[in-house]
């Protein structure tokens, strides 16, 4: 099934259709020239093995010995990575090697886990008859959200652009702020443990990890001031747009310690600072005009105290 030349022959190249079957098995046919895919059946492979990543995104397949087929021991892929509407994750092969361009590897995966660098995937295989097989699958990259504040994994690869894996369901917020994607009949869960910031009009930030730029960047509505009995806290609403039809709406509620720093901005120390919370220097053009005018009021009665800066209860 490869492509073999030396000095004195060059062997004609065979076409080979990749795809997997339900069990995350890798199935071979041999397509004379370019084959219609009518004719596949006739030649089909099951090969037994597992696909396997490594730190360069690379997908390959190593296939389980003594099998008896003429085939290397790993098999090697190019394409491009995506999640599909059930959330599999696929691999659209490119026109490279004996590959057929357009074949697609969907592997049906299940999302276990995600952090600042890396999306992690369980494969769900066969190991045998009666035998199963299940192994972890790991991608490299960073984390950003897209035009829409869908959440969006953009994969690492040796060529100057990048795949992206969207996440296209709505993320929730728990109890502690943080990002929660569920998916799935039986809703799976996903946390991204990160620190909210905010630092332009019309944006709020979700950082992971500011070294690689790691993070989303969401586009919002204004500050808004909201009143829980004489606690004041600070909510911004975030679109997410599932499709052309369905768009959801997530609030963010931000509470803890408020001061007026020297320059007469306001920082809002969040209530968990002590256990990774944060410092949020807000100017008046992060808020909608009742929160200018409560800021402006305020500015005005303790003007007599901004030196020296000083903490408050609304």
């Amino acid at each position: 099934m490869n492509n073999y030349k030396n000095d004195n022959v060059e062997m004609k190249e065979t076409k080979v259709f990749y795809e997997a079957d339900p069990f995350n098995r890798l199935i071979a046919g041999n397509l004379p020239g370019e084959g219609r895919r009518s004719r596949v059946k006739k030649f089909r492979r099951v090969i037994s093995g597992q696909f396997r990543t490594d730190g360069s995104n690379n997908l390959f397949y190593e296939v389980n010995e003594s099998q008896g087929l003429d085939i290397p021991q790993k098999i090697k892929f190019s394409g491009r990575y995506s999640l599909d509407k059930d959330h599999n994750l696929v691999f659209t092969l490119n026109k490279w090697n004996n590959q057929c361009e357009g074949n697609r590897l969907t592997l049906k995966a299940k999302l276990i886990d995600a952090k600042s660098n890396e999306i992690a995937f369980l494969i769900n295989s066969k190991a045998g008859e009666n035998k199963s097989l299940g192994y972890i699958m790991k991608l490299y990259g960073s984390w950003q959200a897209d035009q829409h504040n869908r959440l969006t994994f953009g994969i690492e690869r040796d060529r100057d652009d990048a795949d992206s894996l969207v996440l296209s369901g709505a993320w929730e917020i728990n109890k502690n702020n943080e990002i929660v994607y569920r998916y799935g009949r039986e809703p799976q869960a996903v946390t991204f443990r990160g620190s909210w910031d905010i630092s332009e009009r019309h944006r709020i930030n979700y950082k992971l990890d500011k070294n690689i730029n790691s993070g989303f960047n969401f586009r919002s509505s204004l500050g808004t001031l909201v009143s829980k009995g004489k606690e004041k806290s600070l909510a911004f609403d975030i679109g997410i747009g599932i499709s052309k039809a369905k768009k959801l709406k997530r609030r963010i509620i931000l509470s803890g310690r408020w001061k007026i720093a020297r320059d007469k901005e306001l920082i809002l120390e969040t209530s968990d600072i002590e256990e990774g919370g944060v410092r949020l220097k807000l100017t008046k053009e992060m808020f909608d005009r009742q929160g200018i005018a409560y800021i402006e009021s305020i500015i005005r009665d303790k003007e007599n105290y901004i030196g020296g800066g000083i903490a408050f209860k609304w």
